[in-house]
């Protein structure tokens, strides 16, 4: 209830926020159409879109594979539409004869526009209105919408959830109603205004034709960072109202629970495409000793257990131990089965692996990082769970046991979890894991301030405190990664031996990147006397020193490529 009554009071003061106005064209032009239901079918259709696309459109996008912006599409040839019914009349008079109709079937089409007419015609397009306007609302949220939103990405969605996303829909809505309302009232009040009534709807018809342009061309969020830009303290202090410690208490409360005790029963493993095997379950695989391996294959963490895997499934594969793969992604490009194929290849993985990007067997194992490992004896009982590295010294005492074979002659716990050729995490300081898009981002040292999804021009800070990164050049921020074009730069102050970077190409740019450490090229890993060669969307090691320390490591675009996410070792 605390989090239901923020999010209503944040969706109250949301439409003061700077990320919002190049829309406000959509709300001005509802108050010109006719129709008393007009305006509310407006909010009405606004609430229904925004509450199910917040919660739901990454499973849409993912399920369907769809175009990520084919409903900003869509609602932008809606605009266009109500656009052009205002400025042409002729539309305007058969539009709401058709909208009448849908209304109410059995009405003959009204000759005239007689009262059910301007009672009922107004509100089919306002629905519609109202569904366009929800899909292309995008508020500089806060972090009780940011919570919800990240949650739903994982297709975690509860009836808090529900509850949260619609009380914020419905906060937004009342002053979207008072704007609707007011300007109507307001319009009829003046004389001269209700005698040029035509030219007003001309003149907002107009409007909405522009916007929806700017929604298509995505020029409204070149908007957003002109507006960001000339006024940098716009809005800073909108979401200063849910940063209250009950507010973050309950937003913890937002993760699902974790049983103390993972799932011990088998369950089904039906998911998407396998890799390397037949569809397989643990039903199945009684008899068998089973580690089910949660990963991802652009997680340094996870490559770094593969080699422990492999030397396990070697040697205890004829022994009647089974290694399955769960491939939950972490990145949009980690979804495609043609670059887990791939990956798969690359890495050497040769057990049965399961595309798991529904996060189905993820959820249904309450599981919470990569990498994870579920292990299981012949009759089917949970032996160990382990999240992260390490421990495998344990776990393959485990195996052994759970085999029914004795320990090689003189072999200890610690030289049964050694493993040649796996790589060793570097003692001392490590940078944390960071992201490059703004849903997870940290540690961001440029001093612009970040429009969503749009390209920006940044300047290097005159200091980069230790672990921070900033961007030089053009750039665009989006939700996952940040992209670059032709001679952007980034650098960031790490600490650790190796550094890793998940990078994706774009087709047809130039596939080389220019990395230094200290001003100089650098050496090591996948770099090459100081030139990074791109070949797929993947993990590359871009630094690679004899010793833990601290470095500044500068990237020079040679075209346009995303970057996601640095990881340390």
């Amino acid at each position: 209830m605390i989090l239901i009554a923020f999010a209503f009071l944040a969706g109250i003061v949301t439409i003061l926020s700077p990320c919002i106005l190049p829309v406000l064209p959509l709300v001005l032009g509802g108050t010109a159409g006719q129709g008393r239901l007009r305006p509310w079918g407006i909010v009405a259709g606004f609430i229904g879109s925004f509450t199910l696309f917040t919660l739901t459109l990454s499973s849409l996008v993912q399920t369907l594979n769809l175009p990520p912006d084919l409903l900003r599409w869509v609602a932008a040839g809606l605009v266009a539409v109500f656009g052009i019914v205002l400025v042409v009349p002729q539309f305007k008079d058969a539009f709401l004869a058709l909208a009448t109709r849908l209304v109410s079937r059995s009405a003959p089409a009204p000759v005239g526009f007689p009262a059910a007419a301007s009672r009922w015609g107004g509100l089919v397009p306002g629905l519609l209105l109202g569904f366009s306007l929800g899909v292309v609302w995008t508020p500089c949220v806060g972090p009780i919408m940011a919570s919800v939103i990240s949650l739903s990405l994982t297709q975690t969605v509860t009836s808090d959830s529900v509850l949260i996303t619609l009380a914020y829909a419905c906060g937004t809505a009342v002053p979207l109603l008072a704007i609707l309302l007011g300007g109507r009232r307001l319009l009829q009040r003046f004389p001269f205004l209700v005698k040029s009534s035509g030219a007003v709807q001309r003149v907002f018809g107009g409007l909405m034709l522009l916007t929806a342009v700017a929604l298509l061309t995505g020029a409204d969020r070149q908007v957003q960072v002109w507006v960001l830009t000339t006024f940098p303290q716009y809005g800073t202090g909108l979401t200063a109202l849910e940063d209250q410690s009950v507010v973050r208490e309950e937003l913890a409360k937002l993760e699902p629970t974790r049983a103390s005790t993972p799932v011990a029963q088998p369950l089904s493993l039906a998911s998407g495409a396998w890799i390397n095997s037949p569809p397989l379950s643990l039903d199945g695989l009684k008899g068998k000793v089973v580690l089910l391996d949660f990963w991802t294959y652009s997680c340094v963490n996870c490559v770094r257990t593969l080699p422990y895997l492999r030397a396990w499934y070697e040697k205890y594969k004829g022994e009647g131990l089974v290694i399955v793969g769960v491939h939950s992604p972490e990145f949009a490009f980690e979804r495609s089965e043609a670059n887990v194929r791939q990956a798969v290849k690359d890495l050497g993985v040769t057990w049965p692996v399961v595309q798991d990007n529904a996060f189905g067997i993820w959820n249904a194992y309450q599981n919470k990082f990569w990498p994870s490992h579920y292990l299981y004896g012949r009759d089917g009982e949970l032996l160990e769970t382990h999240s992260g590295e390490g421990g495998y010294a344990e776990t393959e005492a485990l195996i052994v046991r759970a085999l029914g074979l004795r320990p090689t002659a003189g072999a200890s716990p610690a030289s049964m979890g050694t493993v040649a050729g796996a790589i060793s995490v570097s003692s001392g300081p490590l940078t944390p894991e960071t992201y490059l898009g703004y849903a997870r981002g940290a540690r961001f040292a440029s001093p612009q301030d970040v429009a969503a999804d749009s390209e920006a021009q940044y300047s290097l800070p005159t200091t980069l405190a230790t672990d921070e990164w900033a961007l030089a050049g053009r750039w665009t921020i989006g939700s996952e990664a940040s992209t670059a074009t032709k001679g952007a730069r980034l650098l960031l102050h790490f600490q650790g031996q190796r550094v890793y970077l998940v990078l994706r190409p774009v087709p047809g740019e130039a596939a080389h990147i220019t990395v230094k450490i200290g001003g100089r090229p650098a050496n090591g890993g996948d770099v090459h006397d100081g030139v990074l060669t791109l070949d797929k969307d993947r993990l590359y090691q871009v630094v690679d020193q004899t010793d833990s320390g601290e470095g500044l490591l500068e990237l020079e675009m040679a075209g346009q490529v995303a970057v996601y996410a640095f990881t340390f070792g």
